[in-house]
């Protein structure tokens, strides 16, 4: 199981990030990528830990928000590319098939 590329650190990413609050206990890890592409985020780390409010509650949740799962998978992206340098974006393009940022 490969770490994520977008968070250090095991804590709620979306509690952390837009709340700036450190929840660490009732994490959930979170496929920024699923579906038949769930196998590639794998490998690349394209996951991030999630409170169980932030990962699967009706709301501002990642698997019932699309703004906020559009957001994730941008991020997921961002990294990738950073990540992996020049021609990552066309390595992205071939595996995902969307680009994120400039949607």
């Amino acid at each position: 199981m490969a770490k994520s590329i977008i968070q250090a650190e095991k804590e709620c990413y979306i509690c952390r990030r837009w709340y700036n609050v450190r929840t660490t206990s009732g994490l959930e890890e979170h496929h920024v990528i699923t579906g038949p592409l769930r196998a590639f985020a794998e490998r690349s780390g394209l996951k991030v830990w999630l409170c169980h409010r932030h990962h699967n509650e009706p709301g501002y949740s990642a698997h019932f928000d699309v703004g906020l799962a559009l957001a994730l998978k941008a991020a997921a992206q961002k990294s990738y590319e950073e990540k992996n340098g020049p021609g990552a974006h066309a390595a992205w393009m071939a595996a995902v098939g969307k680009d994120y940022l400039n949607a």
